[in-house]
């Protein structure tokens, strides 16, 4: 019996040293790379389940079937919109929702002749060039296949002078439903759109409350009428209300549709949409991990010199060295 025992301490006892040896490399590689431990546990654990799943079917709780809800129905022939309008920002949740309701919203606004707009609003300065190509070639695709008409906006200032970069010099980078690039560069465009197009007005968006403590009680049912503090208002589909699926699953259900590949493969890359690069609510490590992916070198410069908060400077600090690649390790 003691020899069993025996035995099976040692295999137990080396089974710990592996793994500690194991995980005193990847630190190293992390540090190196300016992710955190964890972060690149996880990016290594995406790649070889990707892997994986590539040759495999999706498993069977990637495979839910989406209806949708007949209360929703009745409420939209009620409410009999005029104009459907998709705020898709090339993310995967407004992706999602697109997905998940536009042979309805097709077929509905035949009957209905009702028109459907897909809007991108892009951020002077801050929208990256790959979400714009990215999230065009969706919108387009959509033009093509479903008559879904493509709307691009953006606010830049009455003398078209407003930029991220200049409001950031002048109010640094805020947080909460009232932050200044949200009012300024989306809130407005939002606003605009309903002031021009046909009411009643549909948007349909890719928001749930689980998103955030904001959301949750922005985002009270699944189809609810917004009134606006400047007058305006519409009603609010929110298709993923009720869903309970993680970043990953949405992508690899995405993954499946060609349409949807471009907004994929951004989420591989930089593990983000790219909408907005600069963003109070991204993490140190999404951050980090777009800059192995991209030189983000100039936003540290950037922030240290006019960002008087030392707590957003601080969120900066990981970009300041240049990100390695494969070629620093052969030179």
């Amino acid at each position: 019996m003691g020899k069993y025992v025996t035995r099976y301490v040692k295999e137990h006892y080396r089974e710990i040293r592996v793994k500690r040896e194991v995980y005193e490399k990847l630190s190293k590689t992390a540090d190196l790379l300016g992710l955190s431990t964890p972060t690149l546990i996880e990016l290594l654990s995406e790649i070889v389940f990707n892997d994986l799943t590539r040759e495999q079917e999706i498993s069977s709780n990637l495979d839910f079937k989406y209806s949708i809800s007949e209360d929703v129905k009745e409420k939209l022939y009620k409410i009999k919109p005029r104009t459907v309008n998709y705020l898709f920002s090339g993310g995967k949740d407004s992706s999602l929702a697109l997905l998940l309701t536009r042979d309805f919203i097709r077929d509905f606004c035949r009957e209905t002749s009702c028109k459907v707009y897909i809007l991108h609003v892009i951020i002077p300065g801050n929208s990256h060039p790959l979400n714009t190509f990215a999230s065009s070639y969706v919108m387009e695709w959509h033009r093509i296949h479903y008559g879904f008409e493509p709307v691009y906006k953006c606010y830049s200032g009455k003398d078209y002078s407003d930029v991220f970069q200049k409001y950031s010099v002048k109010y640094g980078l805020e947080i909460g439903p009232q932050r200044w690039c949200y009012i300024l560069f989306k809130d407005r465009v939002f606003r605009d759109f309903e002031r021009t197009y046909p009411k009643p007005q549909l948007h349909i968006d890719g928001m749930s409350p689980s998103d955030s403590k904001i959301r949750s009680i922005k985002v009270s049912e699944e189809l609810q009428l917004i009134t606006t503090r400047d007058n305006t208002w519409y009603y609010s589909w929110h298709p993923l209300y009720s869903i309970n699926l993680s970043s990953s699953d949405k992508l690899r259900i995405l993954e499946k549709y060609e349409e949807f590949k471009p907004i994929v493969e951004l989420y591989r890359v930089f593990r983000d949409s790219l909408n907005c690069v600069v963003c109070p609510y991204k993490t140190t490590d999404k951050m980090r991990s777009h800059h192995v992916a991209e030189d983000l070198r100039a936003l540290y410069y950037f922030a240290k010199l006019v960002l008087r908060s030392e707590k957003w400077k601080k969120k900066f600090t990981k970009l300041a060295q240049k990100p390695l690649s494969l070629t620093d390790y052969t030179n």
